[in-house]
Formats: C-alpha cells, structure tokens, sequence
C-alpha cells in the first residue's frame, strides 16, 4: 500500500497553497506521524482525516488495519468527547488510483448521491453536457461526483442497516474522501476477516443463519451488497460484522442485481458448507429474493 502512495508522491503536494490558506494548518504536526507512513500517504491522512481532528472526532491516526485496492482503513484515536477510544476511519484513495474493473455493473441504476446523501440522477445515465470549458475538466467534474457518490451510498447504507439492527460497524461520519465509523476489534487490533477464523464446532450454523439474516435486511431495504464473501465479514467476539458496501446494488433498478445476489448467497454458503453442512445456496437466495422482490419489479424505474 505505501509503494501505491509512494508511486503518485511526485503529484500530491502540486499546487500547494500557502502555509496561511492551507486546510491542515490548524492540525497540530505531529498529526499523522505515530505510523511509518510515506510523505504522500501522510499527506493524504492529513488532507482528508484531519476534518475529523478539526471536528473533535479523532485525536490522531495510530495504525493501519487494512489496506485495499479502494481504500486503508485506519484505527484512530477517538476524541474524549465522542466517547469512544478507537474509531476506524476509511480513506479512499484517489479516482485516479482507484481500480475500476466492473464498476459499472454496481452503479447502474441506483442514483447518484451528493455529499449530504441527497439524490440526483442515476448512475446509469451520462451527466449532462456544459456548453463551456474544457473537456478535462468536465471529466474531473464528473469523476468527483461519482467518487462522492460511491462514498455517501457506503455511508448511508450503513447508516440504515445500523438503525434497523444490522451488524454492521455504526457510522459516525462522513468527509469527501473518508468514512468515519465505529471500531471492531480489540484495543488498535482490527478485528480478523472470518476467512481467517477458525471456528469452533456447531458455530457455523448460527453464524450463516445471521448473516442471511443482514442479507435479507439489506434486501428488504432494496439493496444487494454485491460482493460480499468471507474476506469482507469481521469476526469478533463470537458474532459476524458485515463491512464494505461502497459498490451496492439496486435490486429492483440494476438487470444484474438478482446475479450478484446470487453470487452473494453462494460465496457465503460455501465457506460455511466447509465449515459444518452443506447449505443449499441456490435454495436460500431463491426463498429470499422471491419473498422480498415481486417478479415484475426486478428491473422496474
């Protein structure tokens, strides 16, 4: 993850503003140093954590827990105020650095969300042309708005899940580049991925039925996860947290939701099935969808 920023540190700090209309000059300098970051990862920290630092969120980010393709997930020290010890914050990386294999098979159909969660148009449509300025920066326009929109649907799907019981880690915030939300794990150390849990005997059955259970919950709330396994499934003191959502689908708008689903249903089954029982997969994604999604919604505007 460090060489990634490392690769693009010839370009994170052009066109700097000065020292007295620099965004990160309130931040204390020692904000961002407690980890071995490379200059533009830190750069990147202080640019788009310290909001929350200036919000009286965070204290400091002490660790790196996840690294992915999309986005580093940080254990942050939480403000006194807030209550809480640690905090995780998920920082994207830039769109330019983000991998865009596929992306457009989550987005179609679902509507596009600006940085208060509000709707616009739908993902699926182009936006609407300008009849002025370059073509450039239209395109960054454009890429701006799509990277909000893939954050504030991460942001306002766990909002949801959370409020109606979903074991999902409780979002506390939001920035343009970063998700601020509850912890899992203990003391800095980020709770492990169920892929690498060993589990106790007769625990599998109880674990499935409760994620099937936040499967359904998503689903009656109109939404696939779309690429949800037992590497995105925390493991923490005996029961399952469910993370990674930026990429739901719309399963009544997008043709493709009821195959992710699927797809979904199936992953998860199999780890379980090598765990205890086989699980019919193809049984339990057909009993929910047809419960919670009418045959003639499934691609309705």
């Amino acid at each position: 993850m460090t060489e990634d920023y490392d690769r693009s540190s010839n370009r994170g700090r052009r066109g700097a503003k000065s020292e007295a209309e620099d965004p990160e000059a309130h931040l204390p300098p020692e904000f961002g140093t407690a980890v071995q970051f490379s200059n533009y990862e830190r750069n990147w920290i202080r640019t788009h954590l310290g909001t929350f630092h200036e919000k009286e969120l965070i204290l400091d980010v002490v660790r790196r827990i996840k690294p992915g393709k999309e986005a580093t997930v940080y254990a942050c020290t939480g403000h006194p105020g807030l209550e809480l010890p640690v905090v995780a914050a998920k920082l994207y990386r830039e769109q330019s650095l983000r991998g865009s294999k596929n992306t457009a098979q989550y987005q179609e159909g679902r509507e596009l969300l600006d940085e208060d969660g509000e709707s616009g148009r739908q993902g699926s449509r182009r936006p609407s042309k300008g009849k002025s300025g370059p073509r450039k920066a239209k395109g960054a326009v454009a890429a701006a708005a799509s990277q909000t929109s893939w954050i504030m649907h991460e942001f306002t799907v766990l909002r949801e899940l959370h409020a109606q019981g979903g074991d999902v880690p409780k979002p506390i915030e939001h920035a343009p580049q970063a998700l601020l939300m509850e912890f899992i794990g203990e003391g800095t150390e980020g709770a492990p991925a169920l892929n690498d849990v060993v589990l106790e005997p007769g625990e599998a059955k109880q674990l499935f039925e409760r994620v099937v259970f936040n499967i359904e919950l998503l689903l009656g709330l109109g939404w696939v996860h779309g690429d949800l396994s037992a590497y995105n499934i925390l493991y923490h003191q005996g029961r399952i947290v469910l993370i990674d959502f930026p990429q739901v689908v719309h399963c009544r708008n997008n043709p493709k939701a009821r195959a992710l689903f699927e797809r979904d249903v199936q992953r998860v089954a199999e780890y379980f099935s090598s765990k205890d029982s086989c699980i019919d997969h193809q049984k339990v994604a057909r009993q929910l969808w047809e419960k919670h999604i009418p045959r003639d919604a499934e691609t309705a505007d």
